[in-house]
């Protein structure tokens, strides 16, 4: 999966930064989520299982597939007794070859419950590749959201600093007091905390990101945007996507795994034959016969009532479950595209309505204060709104990518609609 970034001009501007040091994607030590994710791939520890697992289900269906093997019988009777059967003289070898017949086709069955079970193995294997790949997005997004965090973080200090130096100008005139200059002095302080406390929050959710693929962090940073909103796929594009997910598909695996096991529960119900073959040879008669034999077992009552019936009503659960699921799926997929268009609405809000005028009355406020029309205190309040919307802007475009990874998480499936807006463009390696 890849995404690609483009970041506003205008937010740039807005947090007085220029635009040339946002060219992310081409930065050296800058991981790109198509890479976390293939390193995700290759090195997750669950997923290292599942080939060995998959192996041993392809040995279940092999083993399935075994018929019966014939058995050789070799009969010594009046042997070592007394009179005419002294030592061997009255000797009787039988000498005979049996074979069990199956009946009821219980090798179709055991083969048909061997490969659903091998169906079931690469459903989990799925479910745990997806959930493996959305946790690294996850950490992934995390990550870039606090590093547009720490961008915000150190342009309020630039702001702030820039404040702190003219009023010291003011200070050195004489037409400002020193608790105006300590206020400053107070907000700088604790916006230099909450970057030192972002960064904190940077490397401890590098090593989480990296411990996706057992490995420390060899990266600095990861590459992208939060300001790129995908167009969303209509409601019931993402409800028919829905019913073909993985997670959906799975409960008719298990459906079909326990139609296998009460059909292989009624073949074994049914008595197998045996016959068999061979030769008699009396040595005191000197005479060779022929041997022929043949049974069968008489079940005069069901010999697996209790495990047929318990059968049955899993198959009867698995169906309910999947209805259920279903269902539940089906609503949180709808409140998750409502959420989607309700942050979106938000996101274009703060950028254009919340964010402009922020940034108007900061000007305002402080050209005014230059000028000696406007107090200290009104000053800090406007740069506080600019702080503010800035960040409401960062998590409601973060809050944003979260819940769309959720949506992706339901279907199974990336979101890749073209937008008339820069877009994220995710493209899933198969494997």
């Amino acid at each position: 999966m890849r995404m690609t970034f483009m970041l506003p001009a205008f937010w740039l501007a807005a947090v007085g930064y220029p635009a040339a040091p946002f060219a992310l994607a081409a930065e050296p030590q800058a991981l790109t989520l198509t890479q976390a994710l293939q390193r995700t791939l290759q090195h997750d520890a669950t997923l290292q299982a599942f080939p060995y697992q998959l192996r041993m289900a392809e040995a279940a269906q092999l083993q399935a597939a075994v018929r019966p093997s014939p058995e050789l019988a070799v009969t010594l009777e009046n042997v070592a007794g007394s009179g005419d059967s002294r030592g061997l003289s009255g000797a009787e070898l039988s000498l005979s070859l049996s074979q069990q017949i199956e009946l009821g086709q219980k090798r179709e069955r055991r083969l048909e419950l061997a490969q659903g079970q091998s169906q079931l193995q690469r459903d989990n294997y799925e479910l745990a590749r997806l959930e493996a790949l959305a946790n690294t997005t996850e950490h992934y997004l995390q990550l870039l959201r606090l590093q547009q965090l720490r961008q915000w973080a150190a342009a309020n200090i630039s702001r702030e600093q820039a404040l702190l130096n003219t009023a010291q100008l003011r200070s050195n005139a004489g037409t400002l007091l020193d608790a105006d200059i300590s206020r400053i002095k107070l907000r700088l302080v604790r916006s230099k905390i909450t970057l030192a406390d972002i960064n904190q929050a940077i490397e401890s959710r590098r090593y989480r990101l990296a411990a996706g693929w057992n490995a420390a962090p060899d990266f600095a940073r990861v590459s992208g945007d939060l300001a790129a909103l995908p167009q969303l796929p209509p409601l019931s594009i993402l409800q028919s996507q829905l019913q073909h997910s993985t997670t959906l598909q799975r409960y008719v695996t298990l459906q079909r795994i326990a139609q296998s096991q009460l059909r292989l529960t009624e073949a074994n119900s049914q008595a197998d034959i045996r016959w068999s073959v061979g030769l008699k040879r009396n040595e005191a008669t000197n005479d060779t016969s022929l041997l022929l034999g043949f049974s069968l077992p008489l079940n005069l009552t069901d010999p697996n009532p209790g495990q047929r019936r318990a059968q049955l009503a899993e198959q009867q659960l698995m169906a309910m479950q999947q209805q259920l699921s279903a269902t539940q799926l089906s609503l949180l997929l709808q409140q998750q595209w409502l959420a989607l268009e309700q942050l979106r609405g938000t996101v274009q809000a703060i950028d254009t309505l919340l964010l402009p005028e922020a940034m108007q009355l900061r000007q305002l406020s402080l050209s005014g204060y230059q000028q000696g029309q406007i107090d200290l205190l009104s000053v800090l309040s406007a740069e506080e709104e600019l702080a503010q919307a800035g960040r409401d802007l960062i998590e409601s475009q973060s809050n944003f990518h979260l819940n769309l990874l959720q949506l992706e998480r339901l279907t199974g499936q990336p979101i890749t609609l073209n937008s008339t807006e820069p877009v994220i463009t995710a493209e899933k390696n198969n494997d």
